[in-house]
């Protein structure tokens, strides 16, 4: 079962850069190189989205195990993507 939980990572490491964003040019704003966390940190952010799928193919792996490696990679992408959007977005709502 090891092999499904390495698959949910990867996948849910994929799934950090859904939906794409298109650098708009801008006057200003944007990440600062210096930020921790998911909006700064690119590493940080596939982490949190790996960690996250993980834990969710674990939860609720039984309930999908009959749609096979497309339902698990279904479930791992949006986890993953889920993921690094709540733990972001808890982030911003602490730094003000």
């Amino acid at each position: 079962m090891w092999q499904g939980y390495l698959v949910a990572a990867i996948v849910g490491w994929c799934g950090t850069g859904w939906p794409l964003r298109f650098p708009r040019p801008s006057g200003g704003g944007g990440i600062e190189p210096g930020d921790i966390g998911p909006p700064g940190c690119i590493w940080c952010n596939g982490i949190v989205g790996a960690i996250s799928a993980v834990i969710l193919v674990a939860v609720l792996g039984s309930t999908f195990e009959s749609t096979g490696l497309f339902g698990l990679a279904t479930l791992s992408f949006f986890g993953g993507s889920f993921g690094a959007s709540v733990v972001a977005g808890a982030r911003n709502l602490m730094k003000g």
